[in-house]
């Protein structure tokens, strides 16, 4: 009862909930049926992201897998499913900014809007790996964490504040080449983005696995600010995916 406390407590904890969370557990089996038909209904709507409906429990078996731009990376086991937990590090703008657009730029913010947009459209899972909700780690949660990454990562100043999480499916698989035949698919999974209102960043190899992109964090979800993006940068994206195709994609640092 007391981490629970812990977490209503935390100022940032009830603003993200006023902006882009929702404390309704994910039932990730609804999110999933392509079965919307009122897209353009959905797409006029913030996006919410429910949360991971184990996020009471201890970590199960948690791995360490990487230390990447925006946060650390684990492997865990939740109901005999491999998972995959990725902790943001606390973010703050190169810039002066109000409290609400920093946390709509952060990369949680980023990540949390579009996993949340792809639920509201039933598409989880199909474009991006499937996601299971978020996060707020728990004091006992982080320790487990730490302990299992070695001393230099597990005493990273990252760490401070480091509360906010977003769990996914843990895909083994490597990402296609241009030459594979699996690459179309790839291709033709951006219809989903394109209807959603979703302007998808740092789409490039390392960010794939299998056919599904696993990193949202830079991605823009409308509706948003205009400063930051406007619709003419999603109908320049996906016009220049029809015409190019992404031809830097072989070339990126896998």
């Amino acid at each position: 009862m007391a981490e629970v406390q812990q977490d209503e407590q935390d100022p940032q904890y009830q603003f993200f909930l006023h902006l882009f969370l929702s404390e309704e557990a994910l039932e990730v089996q609804v999110t999933n049926d392509s079965s919307i038909t009122n897209v353009d209904e959905v797409v006029r709507q913030d996006p919410m992201l429910k949360r991971f409906a184990g996020h009471k429990d201890d970590i199960t078996k948690p791995r360490f897998i990487d230390m990447g731009r925006q946060g650390f990376v684990f492997r865990f086991k939740y109901r005999e499913q491999d998972l995959c937990l990725k902790v943001f590090y606390p973010y703050k703008a190169p810039y002066n900014l109000h409290k609400e657009v920093e946390a709509f730029i952060s990369p949680f913010g980023c990540e949390s809007r579009a996993f949340a947009r792809l639920c509201d459209l039933h598409e989880n899972g199909h474009w991006a790996v499937q996601c299971h909700g978020w996060m707020y780690l728990t004091d006992s949660q982080l320790q487990q964490l730490r302990r299992v990454c070695g001393r230099r990562v597990g005493n990273d100043p990252y760490w401070d504040n480091a509360r906010w999480a977003i769990v996914k499916d843990f895909i083994a698989d490597k990402p296609s080449s241009r030459q594979d035949e699996q690459f179309q698919n790839i291709l033709s999974k951006f219809c989903i983005p394109k209807r959603g209102g979703i302007l998808p960043d740092d789409v490039k190899k390392e960010n794939y696995r299998g056919d599904r992109i696993v990193d949202l964090g830079s991605t823009i979800t409308f509706p948003f600010y205009r400063r930051y993006a406007q619709a003419e940068d999603l109908d320049r994206f996906f016009k220049e995916l029809d015409l190019y195709e992404l031809p830097e994609w072989d070339n990126s640092n896998e």
